[in-house]
């Protein structure tokens, strides 16, 4: 993970990630957009167990937060998420991932034109995906639609404005919803999507389709992203929440364990309620019913005909989203982080090698076996029942 990166695009949103409150999501969605914004808050909840746990990297952290633009407040926290990132393997794969995925998606090329006094204007360059950061200094001319700069005193966006486009008709979109509350046990979310980005850029058929990812989601992003990218596959990822017997349960189980702000402890959340685990306004964890998803994926049953809910006790989700699409697959018990990765590569391997969505799902329980982890039978494929005649 390069550690440079991260602290360049970690440092304006610390402010809103240390302080969190009533209208900082809402204000920081509109001073960095939605995406960028979804991001940092995914990325900080990956390091946030961390740098609390190092009090010279906490300090760091804070300092940067109290002034974003001061370089030598940066130097320092960038020497202190080195170490960390240095000393833990899995946490720089997790990160590396995060970012990996976002640099991976298709974005539309911008050109920036820099003005200077007399008659020598200079191109800065073509941009094509992925995000800048940095300190511009003089006038900046953005050409194309949807682009947009921040600043520490506010966003300009082009004169044109952006408009939500159907996909070609001929590539079909596979949609990611991410969420991992921050007070919810650290999943390898990142490592799981790296796996799918990389069946896709391995099949054949890679031109054919494309991966849209949203991290950290709440309700309102979950019903935004069905509207704007028009998904025939939706994959989630995150904490489930059921009933059922807590025995032999894997220790990275994929169930709603919530960890303490307070002291840092874990302990199981289970009730009588069942659903997924999204975010609400602060990236607490919210519930979402059962009833719930099942009457938003009946609004787009027209569209999406497969679901894949990777997450804890999520049978009983798949069982009603069924009713209304095609193929569902779920958990029927608790699952671990490490099978569950698992599946969605052996699922997806079969899914982007042009297989049945049978074939794939069987082919994902087999990755799981593959790799003599007892969770193979996990997964179950609910399938949506004909209509007689």
């Amino acid at each position: 993970m390069e550690v440079t990166t991260l602290t360049t695009f970690l440092a304006p949103f610390l402010p809103y990630l240390l302080n969190p409150g009533k209208g900082t999501s809402e204000t920081a969605t509109n001073k960095f957009g939605e995406a960028s914004w979804q991001k940092a808050q995914t990325v900080w909840a990956v390091l946030k167990p961390k740098v609390d746990a190092k009090e010279s990297a906490k300090e760091a952290a804070m300092d940067v937060a109290k002034n974003p633009d001061d370089e030598d407040s940066q130097t320092v926290l960038r020497v202190q998420l080195k170490k960390l990132v240095a000393s833990d393997e899995a946490l720089s794969n997790q990160l590396a991932g995060i970012f990996q995925v976002d640099s991976s998606s298709s974005m539309p090329t911008t050109q920036i034109t820099q003005n200077v006094k007399g008659n020598q204007n200079q191109t800065i360059g073509q941009i094509s995906g992925g995000q800048v950061f940095g300190n511009v200094t003089g006038s900046v001319i953005i050409s194309g639609s949807g682009n947009s700069v921040a600043s520490a005193y506010g966003s300009a966006s082009s004169s044109e404005p952006a408009s939500p486009k159907a996909p070609d008709a001929d590539v079909k979109t596979i949609l990611v919803l991410a969420a991992n509350p921050k007070n919810t046990s650290q999943l390898r979310l990142g490592e799981e999507v790296r796996e799918i980005q990389a069946g896709l850029e391995r099949s054949q058929y890679r031109d054919r389709v494309r991966i849209e990812q949203r991290w950290a989601v709440r309700p309102r992003d979950v019903q935004r992203a069905f509207l704007d990218t028009h998904p025939l596959i939706v994959h989630f990822s995150g904490h489930g929440e059921g009933v059922a017997s807590p025995s032999n349960e894997p220790g990275d189980a994929r169930k709603a364990v919530v960890v303490s702000e307070g002291t840092g402890d874990a302990y199981n959340s289970r009730t009588q309620s069942e659903g997924l685990l999204l975010e609400d306004e602060v990236g607490k964890a919210q519930l979402v019913s059962t009833r719930s998803l099942a009457n938003l994926f009946s609004l787009f049953s027209d569209e999406v005909e497969c679901v894949v809910l990777n997450a804890c006790y999520s049978a009983t989700q798949a069982e009603a989203i069924a009713q209304h699409i095609p193929y569902v697959v779920g958990m029927k018990k608790a699952i671990g982080d490490r099978a569950a990765i698992k599946f969605s590569l052996g699922f997806y391997d079969g899914l982007l090698a042009n297989r049945p969505v049978d074939f794939a799902y069987k082919l994902g329980c087999n990755a799981i076996d593959l790799e003599s982890i007892p969770e193979h039978l996990t997964p179950v494929l609910k399938k949506k029942r004909k209509e007689a005649n």
